[in-house]
């Protein structure tokens, strides 16, 4: 297993150094949070869980064993929470529809530009939405956040083939959603927004 990176950045928070806690999170809050905004198709919810999972993370910190990347540990514990916090939305009945059309404003771009985003975004979480929350799961870890095979196994606590069956299940799903939310070909659509 390769060295963790992350491990100097560990000990410092074992020994309370408050610089080693800002470094450590301001190395992967983005990450957790487009990872949660993705999975929860919500900004304010994203942001929510982001802030839960730090705090868990930081508390427990010394349960860290080290049998896997950190960033593996964090995934997994951002993927617990985000699970946790859909179920509390179901059971609260809170779903807007609307809330998945949403997407965070870009920043220097034109008004048409920013209109297709818009809409492009909206359709993206609608075809997520469609997914059993395992798929979107395994989606969002390959797709956005870039993980390996191994380290989504290692969240999963499956193999790498188990992974990459249950990955290519997923992006046909999702194509397939996609192409029916626009109506046109799945494989144009899927190189579209990149999900081939």
């Amino acid at each position: 297993m390769n060295e963790d990176d992350d491990a100097p950045l560990i000990e410092g928070c074992r020994r309370g150094d408050a610089r080693s806690y800002q470094r450590l999170y301001d190395k992967y809050s983005g990450k957790v949070y487009g990872f949660a905004r993705r999975f929860l198709g919500d900004e304010q919810h994203a942001e929510d869980v982001t802030q839960e999972v730090f705090l868990r993370v930081f508390r427990k910190l010394s349960t860290f064993r080290g049998d896997s990347r950190f960033s593996t540990w964090l995934f997994r514990v951002s993927l617990n929470s985000c699970k946790n916090k859909r179920r509390s939305l179901d059971r609260d009945q809170r779903f807007d529809p609307e809330r998945f059309q949403r997407s965070r404003p870009e920043a220097e771009a034109s008004p048409e530009r920013h209109i297709a985003c818009q809409a492009l975004q909206g359709r993206i979480d609608q075809a997520l939405e469609h997914l059993s929350e395992g798929q979107r799961s395994v989606l969002l870890l390959k797709a956005v956040e870039e993980l390996s095979y191994r380290e989504i196994g290692a969240i999963f606590g499956e193999s790498e083939n188990q992974i990459r069956g249950k990955l290519y299940r997923a992006r046909k799903a999702f194509r397939s959603a996609l192409a029916e939310l626009e109506g046109c070909p799945e494989n144009r659509l899927a190189e579209t927004v990149g999900v081939t």
